[in-house]
């Protein structure tokens, strides 16, 4: 079994290519927004990416983060990585 991680910089994504057993899988980060919660925030940058990314399989929430604006939450943001079949 081969398992390789190459880190690169794509179009403002961290972009990462996993290869297993003969299957490549392409991996980004990306961040979405919401004003209503984390969850939203989420949902917006899988379905965001969905629009020009094929296969899709899988999401990790991997860090969130927001900004308050006069003493209250203004903006959620959550930092998303998403894993795909890269086709050949």
């Amino acid at each position: 079994m081969v398992h390789t991680q190459i880190p690169r910089l794509d179009d403002h994504a961290i972009v990462w290519f996993v290869e297993v057993i003969g299957l490549v899988w392409k991996i980004i980060d990306v961040v979405g927004e919401s004003n209503e919660s984390f969850a939203n925030a989420v949902r917006n940058a899988v379905e965001e990416a969905g629009k020009t990314v094929k296969q899709m399989q899988w999401f990790e929430a991997i860090q969130f983060r927001g900004t308050i604006k006069e003493g209250k939450v203004s903006q959620f943001q959550a930092l998303v990585r998403i894993g795909f079949k890269v086709e050949r």
